[in-house]
């Protein structure tokens, strides 16, 4: 059975947060061991950090949002590019979903 709007919706909102917590922990040990400023430097990896460190925590967890939805990938490492944009892509939801919650509460 596949699942249903609102539950793959809540699945990359919760996604995205622990990428902003996956992304705070990598850059603060990087700040530790200093090659944080270094790698920020890098041309292509420093503009596209979050993207990689998304993808990477894809990779690791082995979560297929995609295929949650009827998208057949032939190789693991598309399923990890492809779900490592997606929930790239939800930081802005996040966010978004966040502050109108916080304004719903004050309300």
């Amino acid at each position: 059975m596949t699942p249903g709007f609102w539950t793959s919706f809540g699945e990359l909102v919760l996604l995205a947060i622990l990428l902003g917590a996956v992304t705070t922990v990598i850059d603060s040990v990087l700040g530790v061991v200093g090659l944080s400023a270094t790698i920020k430097k890098l041309p292509i990896i420093g503009s596209n950090w979050t993207l990689i460190v998304s993808i990477a925590m894809m990779a690791v967890i082995d979560l297929d949002v995609v295929g949650g939805w009827g998208i057949a990938l032939s190789s693991d490492w598309m399923k990890w590019v492809a779900n490592g944009a997606i929930v790239m892509g939800m930081v802005p939801v996040k966010d978004a979903v966040v502050s109108m919650i916080g304004k719903g509460l004050r309300a």
